[in-house]
């Protein structure tokens, strides 16, 4: 076959646009490549520095190894400085170590990096709830749950602060208790349906019907007989299942409930609790 120097010039042609065409659609393919190598790296970087930092759990550790495994963290930063993950195990450590300022300086800087990350919000709102900045910790938790609202220890979180500080923040969100009471609700529950097998997150769900103004005792219900399926204290159960059939106006299912309460320690309560049934 034999090519014109026209031919020639335009194969010349293709071939430069053949190999620009590569390079614009595999360049980003590398990128990720390398993008997904320094990832793993750092993620590699990170779990031996939490290895080294496994040592610090012997009690009779010396200062000097303590301050050994801090430099391996803040190595870990100079090496990633805008790797979020590495800003959160620095961050984690620093606060484990009693270090709660600079953890919250370097939570902060995660964020910064990526502001909707929900590791980090929750992180931080942790942090401000133990330095009692209640409004600043609500304020993380809800960011958190908005950042990955399938995670349910975010939604328990959340729902903690609202019920246990709602004084606190029915100012500061200008709504009042009864609805923070019902956005407490919700949280639990939401944390209890993701996570059907935690027994923690089952009794927070069932026990703040008891703080509600109307609570809906039908759901109650509901809610304290899923405890009762996942709790080895089945007594302590069947006294909450018989309160709440108190409250439903149900004699005959609380006295069964009651029936089924053989432990002595809850005798007085029973007692008290068979009383107010028998006046119904």
């Amino acid at each position: 076959m034999i090519i014109s120097n026209r031919g020639r010039s335009n194969w010349s042609k293709c071939k430069r646009a053949a190999a620009t065409l590569f390079i614009l659609l595999f360049t980003p393919v590398i990128a990720r490549a390398q993008s997904i190598g320094a990832s793993a790296k750092t993620w590699i970087e990170i779990k031996a520095a939490h290895k080294a930092a496994e040592a610090l759990a012997n009690p009779n550790v010396t200062a000097k190894e303590r301050a050994r495994v801090e430099q391996i963290y803040y190595q870990l930063i100079r090496d990633n400085p805008q790797s979020v993950p590495a800003q959160n195990a620095l961050a984690a450590f620093l606060s484990k170590n009693g270090n709660a300022e600079a953890a919250v300086e370097h939570w902060r800087i995660a964020q910064g990096l990526e502001p909707a990350n929900a590791e980090t919000a929750n992180s931080l709102g942790g942090a401000y709830l133990r330095m009692l900045r209640v409004r600043e910790a609500a304020a993380q938790f809800l960011l958190a749950v908005r950042s990955e609202s399938d995670n349910p220890d975010y939604h328990f979180d959340l729902g903690n602060v609202e019920f246990v500080f709602r004084r606190d923040l029915t100012a500061a969100w200008k709504i009042d208790s009864a609805e923070l009471l019902q956005r407490a609700l919700f949280e639990f529950r939401e944390a209890s349906r993701l996570a059907p097998m935690d027994l923690q997150y089952a009794r927070a769900y069932a026990e703040t019907f008891y703080g509600m103004p109307n609570p809906d005792w039908k759901e109650a219900q509901v809610a304290w007989q899923h405890y009762l399926e996942l709790s080895t204290n089945r007594n302590f159960a069947y006294l909450q299942l018989a309160r709440v059939s108190l409250k439903r106006h149900k004699k005959a299912e609380a006295l069964s409930f009651l029936n089924k309460v053989s432990d002595s320690s809850y005798s007085e309560v029973k007692e008290k609790l068979r009383k107010q049934a028998e006046a119904l």
